[in-house]
């Protein structure tokens, strides 16, 4: 960047020079024009001048005391030195009859010529001027020639140069200078973000932080950040659920081994049959295990979705319908009750929530049992309870009723511990609350509270969530 500017900078002085010394050839020929004409209009009459000794001497005494200046610039009484470079001639007949130096130059030129012209006089470049002083006499016997020195106009044309290019060459080095702190202060932020991204991988996905932070750079840092974020929680999920699947279809598969081995040595049809029916209970079980793993996975991996108005009642009927066969091998009864409601969510995930809920109560209430799904429509949410008569859950069990792979009463049932879990992520999801409420009138109750209003405000509102499980 600093060379391109510098190149800017002598191309533009270039360009500079270049007009500068035109302009002043232009202005210059313009004065020696002017000059012949007010020479011109300054003789007695248009025909002649008069040739008066005295006045030839004393022009000569002038030019002498000029010359003996010590230099050039020195000014005198009698003028400028660099009078010497400047001619003023009389011409008649191809003779010079008055000259404004006493060496008469004569100037080689065609007495018939009327305008510019150059000439060399001793070497040295002349630009002169010729003015007939009778325009339209073809003879051109009478004229006037004003000559100057080129070097005069190169002097002027250097000293306007090098008073240009002098405070530009001083302005190069500031502007590098300049450009130089400019561009380390703007780009050190990058280099440092450059380098704190090279030092991310997949297995550190820290936050990354930049010492010399800018109002430019800082909405990209956030960004970046934001995005490692969740690219860590979903590496941490991902291995959670690789360690969760491993570790907990480790026992099943190996308690399926042994039932196939030992029907496979089985000499008793009773015993063989046995082995089967726990073949078949262990694989429902690992089904199960998967089904919900893929479905924690799947919940686990939302981070949006699209809300649709839900008709509560109907989807609770539809649960309620699927579960149906399982309760009534436990010859339990099924109730709902209350409002017509409806709610914006996602239809499937509220499905699997309230498959869960009543999926629990039906597996873990025992048999002949009671279960009561209550809809309440209220102005700012909708609760739905769900309830059972079975026994009561310890202090413990309260506690860590909704932490994954938790299972309350092993002998009850044959889920892996995910379901209220599950449920917890899909009320998160859709910014309410789950609860389980104090015992009353011999019955557990789960309370599903969901805002019906889930715009910016209810969202940042409900933003941290609460799960209690106590008594």
């Amino acid at each position: 960047m600093i060379a391109l500017s510098s190149i800017f900078i002598l191309i533009s002085l270039f360009f500079s020079y270049s007009s500068s010394h035109h302009e002043i050839l232009e202005v210059y020929d313009a004065r020696m024009g002017q000059t012949a004409k007010l020479f011109l209009l300054s003789l007695p009459d248009s025909g002649a001048l008069r040739e008066s000794s005295e006045n030839v001497r004393q022009l000569d005494s002038w030019m002498k005391n000029i010359q003996a200046a010590h230099s050039d610039d020195d000014e005198t009484a009698y003028g400028h030195p660099y009078e010497q470079k400047v001619l003023i001639q009389l011409y008649r007949d191809g003779r010079v009859v008055w000259g404004s130096h006493p060496r008469h130059h004569v100037i080689v030129h065609d007495p018939t010529y009327s305008g510019f012209g150059y000439v060399e006089i001793e070497g040295k470049q002349w630009r002169y001027f010729q003015l007939p002083m009778e325009l339209h006499n073809p003879e051109h016997s009478e004229y006037i020639i004003v000559a100057e020195q080129q070097s005069v106009r190169n002097e002027m044309i250097t000293e306007l140069a090098f008073s240009t290019l002098i405070p530009q060459l001083v302005l190069i080095p500031c502007l590098a200078f300049v450009l130089y702190f400019l561009i380390d202060r703007h780009f050190t932020p990058i280099a440092e973000l450059q380098q704190a991204i090279s030092q991310r991988s997949v297995r550190m996905l820290d936050s990354v932080t930049v010492g010399h932070n800018t109002t430019e750079l800082s909405p990209l840092v956030t960004a970046l950040n934001r995005l490692l974020s969740e690219l860590d929680s979903a590496w941490k999920r991902e291995k959670r659920f690789t360690g969760m699947a491993a570790h907990e279809l480790k026992t099943p598969l190996a308690v399926l081994r042994l039932n196939a081995e030992n029907a496979l040595n089985s000499d008793r049809e009773d015993e063989l049959h046995s082995d089967l029916r726990n073949i078949l209970r262990g694989i429902e079980r690992s089904d199960r295990l998967i089904q919900q793993l893929l479905t924690l996975a799947r919940v686990e991996n939302i981070h949006a979705m699209e809300r649709v108005e839900i008709d509560l009642k109907r989807l609770v009927r539809h649960v309620m319908g699927e579960l149906a066969p399982l309760a009534l091998r436990n010859h339990q009864e099924m109730a709902l009750v209350g409002d017509d409601c409806t709610i914006p969510g996602d239809e499937s995930l509220l499905g699997i929530l309230l498959s869960n809920l009543i999926d629990n109560a039906i597996r873990y209430a025992g048999e002949e049992r009671q279960i009561t799904v209550t809809l309440k429509d209220l102005p700012d949410k909708v609760q739905v309870y769900v309830t059972d008569t079975g026994e009561d859950l310890t202090p413990e069990a309260r506690e860590k009723l909704f932490e994954s792979f938790y299972r309350s009463n092993r002998e009850k049932g044959d889920g892996a511990g995910l379901g209220l879990s599950i449920t917890k992520d899909i009320v998160k999801l859709h910014y309410g609350t789950v609860e389980l409420l104090p015992r009353e009138n011999q019955s557990n109750t789960f309370l599903v509270s969901l805002m019906k209003n889930q715009s910016v405000s209810s969202m940042l509102k409900h933003d941290e969530l609460t799960f209690n499980a106590e008594s």
